[in-house]
């Protein structure tokens, strides 16, 4: 065998015994356990993403909140994280919007009257006696609703996108100076409002008002800077209003507070498909949990107040409500007039719940 041969064979043999090595090499080992599946190799681009709200963290938005960064964080396998800042931590009720115009956050949930510094149509949803039933707010939570894919639709112009709405309760008066029974009750009384449809309310009822920062009104009670306020009973009590006021009304079935979560609309589009379904499927998951934790978390609070003995709690009669009422329409008839809202969303909102 000449010596050119012998090279040849000897390559030959040198490359298979290294072939047969890289493949060894690669193939899994028995008993070993399969390598993980990291964040960047789900399918899912890796996101911090942060959802803003001014809530204590011991109440349904919150809750709601955290479940739809739990589902998230779950269903992409930590490829995209949720940090939800409760407490106005990040922003005030006054600041979040312009903060997801700019794509400093990437949620947030509101007052649904707080859009209406953007589009005023809003306002409607937060009217005294909008709704004409419980069964008409809860239509218009659900999240393939028409009347309220409308108003999410409206905000794109203004660079924000409505994704669902989220209950809260209903909202209920309270004061240190005196007790509220009927509209002159009010007169002679500085309320703390959330936006400008409750401050037209209290006024048609008689008092004054002003519309403050969520973070704000304790303190702004405290202090004696308003009389006193109007909040579901969650708040009141995971804010510790109750401990500086001295009279309440229960009064269900005036004002239901809703939060409408939005996101960043040019954000939200420039998320590939798949993205986007995972987070709109989770929000909608976290919006039933939270909206059916609403009515027993209010329930509690209502239990938790009244055991406290701080508060002295009037129950509102039909024929107390009835009068309530008419100051309630009133503000209907001024928006209308003034033209904030149409009348046709105002008849759409009042027919919800009418023809399910």
């Amino acid at each position: 065998m000449s010596w050119s041969r012998i090279s040849v064979y000897t390559a030959v043999v040198l490359l298979l015994s290294l072939l047969v090595a890289v493949i060894s090499a690669c193939a899994p080992q028995r008993g070993a356990p399969a390598p993980a599946v990291g964040p960047g190799e789900t399918g899912f681009p890796k996101m911090t993403l942060k959802f803003n709200h001014v809530v204590a963290r011991d109440t349904p938005k919150h809750k709601a909140a955290e479940r739809f960064a739990q589902l998230v964080r779950e269903r992409t396998n930590g490829a995209i994280e949720i940090q939800v800042f409760p407490n106005s931590e990040l922003y005030k009720d006054g600041e979040e919007i312009e903060a997801l115009q700019t794509g400093a956050i990437h949620f947030i949930a509101p007052g649904t009257d707080k859009f209406g510094v953007l589009v005023s149509e809003w306002e409607a949803t937060a009217l005294p006696y909008v709704f004409s039933s419980v069964e008409g707010f809860k239509q218009f939570e659900d999240p393939d609703n028409p009347v309220a894919r409308e108003l999410f639709e409206k905000l794109r112009p203004k660079g924000l996108l409505g994704l669902a709405i989220w209950e809260n309760g209903w909202k209920h008066f309270s004061s240190s100076k005196r007790p509220l029974i009927v509209p002159d009750d009010f007169k002679g009384q500085k309320f703390r409002t959330s936006g400008k449809p409750d401050e037209a309310f209290v006024k048609a009822l008689g008092g004054s008002a002003v519309v403050m920062a969520f973070s704000e009104v304790f303190s702004a009670l405290q202090q004696g800077v308003v009389d006193g306020q109007f909040n579901t009973w969650n708040n009141i009590y995971t804010q510790k209003f109750h401990e500086v006021q001295r009279y309440a009304t229960s009064s269900e079935g005036a004002v239901i507070l809703l939060y409408g979560v939005a996101t960043n609309a040019q954000w939200w589009d420039s998320l590939d498909s798949r993205t986007r379904q995972v987070l709109f499927e989770a929000l909608k998951e976290a919006t039933k949990y939270g909206n059916e934790l609403a009515a027993e978390e209010n329930r509690v609070a209502f239990e938790k107040i009244k055991a406290s003995g701080r508060l002295e709690i009037h129950v509102q009669t039909p024929e107390e409500a009835a009068l309530w009422r008419v100051a309630g329409e009133q503000v209907q008839r001024e928006w209308v007039s003034q033209g904030r809202i149409s009348q046709q969303t105002l008849q759409k909102l009042a027919s919800l719940g009418k023809t399910r």
